[in-house]
């Protein structure tokens, strides 16, 4: 697990190539953020989005603990998670499109750095809430142990905090990490509030939601005179 924001950060080597090869082959820049995220979906098989989906279809369509623990094991789609993933697709497009203003290098280390937070964002998740289920995709991962935690942690955060302070300015690249750690707590509030605890849905949805925080930093930063 401690290697989990070294895998994120090839995850978004990779889809900040396909969003610059996209961009240089001079096509619009809504196709450039869509062959990005499609790039990444490959590779990770959307296995993050689909705990989104799941996540906003167990926590608002059930009525019970059980009945939403229920809903999020389900592989079906429901409206909630219908919406949610184009929401989310549609966030995450509009700021792909708000870094091709930056240099090629620069757009790389955004998004490793970015994916590799967020990736160790869902080792503190595991760490620090217990499991909802008996069983289960967390189960099977297991607790890490603390120093694993603090290593992910280190890892994606020196990654991210450095990577954009150096390429934009010292203050998004703390903001950034500030915007990821924020949107998990409230993430993993609503979870202890609805199912008890974690899940392996509720691991991925937290990636989805803090990487998507940490680009809207970015995108921010770029916008202000």
């Amino acid at each position: 697990m401690a290697m989990f924001p070294v895998v994120g950060a090839l995850v978004g080597a990779i889809m900040a190539a396909a969003l610059n090869i996209a961009y240089f082959a001079g096509l619009p820049e809504l196709f450039c953020a869509a062959f990005a995220l499609a790039a990444g979906a490959l590779v990770t098989g959307a296995f993050h989005e689909d705990g989104l989906a799941d996540v906003a279809d167990g926590f608002w369509g059930g009525q019970t603990r059980e009945h939403r623990l229920e809903i999020m094991k389900d592989s079906r789609i429901g409206s909630y998670g219908t919406l949610t993933l184009c929401l989310a697709v549609l966030a995450r497009a509009s700021l792909l499109t708000a870094l091709l203003d930056l240099p090629p290098l620069t757009i790389i280390i955004l998004l490793a750095g970015a994916a590799a937070f967020s990736r160790a964002m869902m080792v503190d998740l595991l760490w620090a809430t217990r499991p909802a289920r008996t069983g289960g995709l967390s189960v099977m991962a297991g607790q890490p142990s603390r120093n694993t935690t603090l290593l992910a942690l280190a890892i994606g955060g020196i990654g991210a905090g450095f990577g954009g302070s150096m390429v934009l300015a010292p203050e998004a690249g703390i903001l950034a990490l500030v915007a990821a750690g924020l949107t998990l707590a409230i993430l993993r509030a609503l979870a202890m509030r609805k199912i008890g605890g974690q899940t392996g849905d509720v691991c991925g949805a937290g990636q989805v939601l803090s990487e998507t925080a940490m680009i809207a930093v970015y995108a921010a930063t770029i916008s202000l005179p």
